[in-house]
């Protein structure tokens, strides 16, 4: 029964037209990421909060993780002008990055300092993630 739903969400993924306008609408982003930094900033500084920031630890990792394993499969992975990969910096040193880019950049969003944090630390960034205001 698995099998029937992955293979009509496939298909159905597929059969959607694409054209230049759903480019212009961003990359489809779920999770802690799409926080404003307003929200951030909420979660931030609100009491035991542990819970929470971890979340956004987390997802700047994953989103880090994809990039690098992005980079491994990018055709020109073995020339000289391939995406470098990052080294994700530890919890505290992430939340700190994007705690300073969201002071820096209040209308953007966690997505955003993440991107910054990979380009920060070596990575080829070409563009930014921008989000629906909630």
């Amino acid at each position: 029964m698995k099998n029937y739903w992955a293979i009509g969400t496939l298909w159905a993924l597929c059969s959607v037209p694409a054209n230049a306008d759903d480019k212009a609408q961003g990359a489809p982003t779920i999770g802690t990421g799409t926080f404003s930094c307003a929200r951030f900033a909420q979660y931030d500084t609100a009491r035991n909060n542990s819970g929470q920031m971890n979340l956004i630890v987390q997802w700047a990792w994953g989103f880090i993780s994809a990039y690098n394993v992005r980079a491994a499969f990018s055709a020109t992975f073995q020339e000289s002008d391939a995406p470098s990969p990052v080294t994700p910096p530890d919890a505290a040193a992430t939340l700190l990055f994007i705690r300073k880019f969201c002071q820096q950049n209040p209308q953007s969003n966690v997505a955003s300092a993440t991107l910054d944090l990979i380009s920060t630390s070596g990575g080829i960034v070409t563009s930014s993630i921008e989000l629906p205001q909630s």
